[in-house]
């Protein structure tokens, strides 16, 4: 028990969870990405995958989902402050002068856009997950229905995203919170590589280049929804 303890609470292992649950965050922003980007295709591809999502295994799979997502996300941010905390405590001198030739932007604020992105995720429930923020615009409430094509009724998801997305703020914050994950994807994809032991010298020129363009690819997805609506590309 007391070793298991010790690995616990060491940080080669606190390192794996973070970067595991970072994998693992990045495949459910993969996911979510492909169900906003089905806003392109009306409103019934859009509230039909809504209502999957939901009714899924009899609407148990949503929770189980959620559940795991939670318990990973609790993790990569608990490793991160652990981490955080302890790298502060081995230097506890401010340096002189920092040195930062052999860094990136996106290294450098890796702490600050996580919490930045943490804060914002809280918002973003609130507002298209639980309704409690923006209510005007949110799919669960009276008069937002829409009926797919085999006559079920179902929340206007749809409907809500173009909504918000035409009110400027929501929009602006968004695309900010966008750019934030992109950045801190940046930095994080070829890191987590790296910590869980990905050292070949030819894989390892593929991820550093690869792992920057999909933090770039995954935020110019995220971002072609609101700018498209804006645009009037999207109605």
């Amino acid at each position: 028990m007391r070793a298991f303890g010790e690995v616990w609470r060491s940080n080669i292992f606190q390192k794996w969870v973070m970067a595991i649950t970072g994998l693992l965050l990045f495949l459910f922003l993969i996911g979510h990405l492909s169900g906003n980007l089905l806003i392109f295709l009306g409103p019934e591809h859009m509230n039909e995958y809504g209502h999957s999502l939901r009714t899924m295994v009899h609407g148990a799979a949503i929770w189980l989902v959620r559940g795991g997502l939670l318990l990973v996300f609790v993790l990569h941010v608990w490793s991160a402050i652990r981490l955080s905390q302890r790298n502060r405590s081995a230097r506890p001198e401010r340096y002189a002068k920092v040195d930062s030739r052999t860094s990136t932007i996106a290294s450098r604020s890796m702490a600050l856009s996580g919490l930045l992105m943490l804060v914002y995720a809280i918002y973003h429930l609130a507002h298209f997950t639980w309704g409690t923020a923006h209510a005007q615009f949110y799919a669960g409430q009276k008069g937002w229905e829409y009926t797919l094509a085999d006559g079920i009724v179902v929340p206007d998801v749809y409907r809500m995203v173009i909504a918000s997305f035409h009110e400027p703020l929501i929009t602006a914050v968004y695309i900010l919170a966008m750019i934030l994950l992109g950045l801190h994807l940046n930095h994080a994809i070829a890191s987590a590589f790296q910590t869980l032991g990905v050292t070949n010298k030819r894989i390892v020129p593929v991820i550093r280049l690869v792992g920057p363009l999909l933090g770039i690819g995954v935020a110019i997805g995220f971002c072609s929804v609101p700018l498209s609506i804006i645009a009037g590309l999207v109605h």
